[in-house]
């Protein structure tokens, strides 16, 4: 069905890509306002401060990451169902880190929180229960076998990830891509559709483009040049090489910090927010047959999940 992106736009949005979208794009003349041909009219522009509560549209169309979990818990029993076919244990711990509990919209537009950027600054707070189950998922994986990783990926070639499989072992057929191939297969080979990831990565690129947007990055530039910083976009401050360390230092957290004071001044999430959405919303309804089936898809994929997993 696709592959999956990673849940908040800053983090999928490569900095060349934010670059580009950005240059020439230095005045609101550059970007659309309502009721110019092509440009879609927000509507009510709503008050964002400290978090994004509400979710963006595409999101009804991507898997959420409860959904993913879900889907990964189900592809490991039938992956272990498959090995035992040959007489082995599966023992690849699949997804058993438990969900962040992060969504789409969370970070989509920078970070909000003064509280929390004086002390993360444009690092996104860990999560000590998933960091304490990935350490525990890495500590349990095993060297296995080359009859094992033939069951498992259809081929003992290291050099590839998946095989035509057909093998001949203990009596049974090693499946196309193996128990991993076969697994994915019986759940609809879930991943967020193309169109779905087109919707969430072009709303957002638009949107830097939008002159409603641009005007509203004019009022935190003038903003953050108060303090003496001097950004152009919140997507060039948070990028800022400087910020290469592996912790925020104390420049970081500051900077950071009047990012969010100013975002929030200036409604900056709200105005980003509202011209976003009415770009996915207009995508939305321009492939509103495909996306009608994506929805379909993973409703179907949940259901077999459901099915697999015993409710």
């Amino acid at each position: 069905m696709g592959s999956s992106l990673p849940r908040t736009l800053t983090a999928a949005l490569p900095v060349s890509l934010a670059a580009v979208l950005l240059a020439g794009c230095g005045s609101p003349s550059a970007g659309g306002t309502n009721g110019e041909p092509g440009i879609p009219a927000t509507a009510d522009v709503p008050k964002i401060t400290t978090a994004v509560t509400d979710p963006v549209p595409v999101e009804a169309y991507l898997l959420s990451e409860a959904q993913w979990n879900r889907l990964g818990k189900a592809e490991y029993a039938l992956r272990t169902q498959c090995m035992k076919r040959f007489g082995f244990e599966y023992g690849d711990p699949l997804l058993a880190a438990d969900p962040s509990g992060q969504t789409i919209s969370q970070y989509r537009y920078g970070k909000l929180d003064p509280a929390k950027t004086a002390v993360h600054g444009y690092r996104t707070p860990r999560n000590p229960v998933s960091d304490a189950g990935a350490k525990a998922t890495k500590e349990q994986v095993r060297k296995i076998s080359a009859n094992e990783r033939m069951i498992l990926t259809g081929t003992a070639d290291l050099s590839q990830k998946s095989g035509k499989g057909g093998q001949n072992l203990n009596g049974q057929k090693v499946p196309e891509g193996g128990c991993i191939g076969e697994a994915r297969r019986k759940l609809g080979d879930y991943g967020d559709a193309q169109v779905a990831n087109d919707v969430n990565l072009d709303s957002f690129g638009k949107s830097l483009q939008d002159g409603r947007v641009l005007a509203v990055f004019a009022k935190w530039s003038q903003c953050m040049a108060q303090s003496g910083y001097h950004y152009k976009s919140p997507i060039e401050a948070s990028d800022d090489k400087k910020w290469g360390g592996e912790t925020a230092s104390a420049e970081e957290r500051n900077v950071a910090t009047v990012d969010a004071q100013c975002k929030i001044k200036n409604n900056v999430a709200g105005v980003w927010y509202a011209v976003d959405v009415a770009y996915q919303k207009q995508a939305i309804e321009a492939h509103a047959e495909e996306l009608d089936q994506v929805k379909k898809d993973i409703e179907g994929q949940l259901r077999t999940a459901a099915e697999v997993l015993g409710g």
